[in-house]
């Protein structure tokens, strides 16, 4: 329309549009998320979510532009789902109750995954998770620069280890097929791919070579991970 300039920059700083008094953001995002939960990211359209909520479409685009604004929207209302309630005194303990619960939470919502790398997370969630996580190794003592490269570090580990272990959970999310029809094919393809001998050392490390099981099946190898990273990092620390 001319002369009406968009508003740009991140979707936190634009002014809100005016909005129908029965939706609000909140809604709106976490019907998003609920679909995008059963069926994957591509189930999340404008038209689909108005469908859902008995809304007209247009009126969505109150609340964003773009479906890349809605996804940021998503992200950081999963970000909210993924802080802890109590920050532990020991650092290492409270460390791993925050990456925890980035697991456990990450394992409901296996589209989070397949974007988080690709975004920059910024809203006002993103900002209390990353505080949260400054609070958990507060008693270390870092100098800011040393806990930012600490915290990506972890981060880093983290995120590439939740995308692989939720690799078995997402095909099975979007071939609509229960955990033992799962553990039955691949079982049988995983003995058919390894009885020639040509694999021996894949053979010798199993399916889990492969595949990983459900999210509490992922916690101990994490945990071992983790272990070994922090060990590391610990001989560095004075004293």
């Amino acid at each position: 329309m001319a002369g009406v300039t968009e508003a740009r920059g991140p979707l936190w700083t634009r002014p809100a549009a005016a909005k129908p008094e029965r939706l609000t953001r909140e809604v709106v995002v976490a019907t998003a998320v609920g679909i995008a939960d059963r069926e994957g990211l591509d189930a999340v359209t404008v038209r689909r979510i108005a469908a859902e909520l008995q809304a007209r479409p247009m009126s969505l685009y109150s609340f964003f532009k773009r479906k890349d604004d809605l996804i940021d929207l998503m992200v950081d209302h999963v970000l909210g789902e993924m802080l802890v309630d109590e920050i532990p005194a020991d650092w290492r303990t409270a460390l791993r109750a925050v990456l925890h619960r980035q697991l456990e939470v990450g394992g409901a919502h296996l589209w989070v995954m397949s974007v988080f790398g690709a975004r920059a997370p910024i809203g006002p969630n993103a900002a209390r998770h990353a505080e949260q996580s400054h609070a958990a190794i507060a008693g270390l003592g870092l100098p800011p620069e040393r806990a930012v490269r600490l915290l990506r570090v972890v981060d880093t580990y983290l995120w590439g280890f939740a995308t692989l272990a939720g690799q078995e959970l997402a095909a099975r999310q979007r071939d609509g097929i229960s955990e033992e029809e799962w553990s039955a094919s691949t079982e049988a393809y995983f003995a058919e791919l390894t009885a020639g001998g040509d694999l021996p050392r894949l053979a010798a490390a199993g399916r889990q070579g492969l595949l990983r099981g459900e999210v509490d099946a992922w916690i101990a190898d994490f945990d071992e991970g983790l272990d070994w990273l922090l060990d590391g990092f610990e001989r560095t620390l004075p004293g």
